[in-house]
């Protein structure tokens, strides 16, 4: 599995409509909008890489989202 944490930038005013929209997606596990350098705070989980490429390729089809960076979780042992 692959665990991830998307941060994004979106248009001003589509915060509450873009959470609203990704947290019904199972890849989901928990979204939250914040204040600072980025409005979205979300972590997915995944299969593979490819699946956490085509998630992502897919929510930037929206034309609200401007900027996301991803970051890719390793475990602590």
């Amino acid at each position: 599995m692959v665990t991830a944490y998307l941060l994004m930038n979106v248009k001003p005013g589509s915060e509450t409509k873009i959470a609203e929209d990704l947290v019904k997606k199972k890849e989901v596990k928990d979204i939250n909008i914040v204040y600072g350098a980025f409005d979205i705070v979300m972590k997915i989980r995944v299969k593979t890489m490819d699946k956490l490429q085509k998630f992502i390729l897919d929510m930037r089809k929206d034309g609200s989202i401007e900027q996301t960076t991803t970051l890719i979780s390793t475990s602590v042992k």
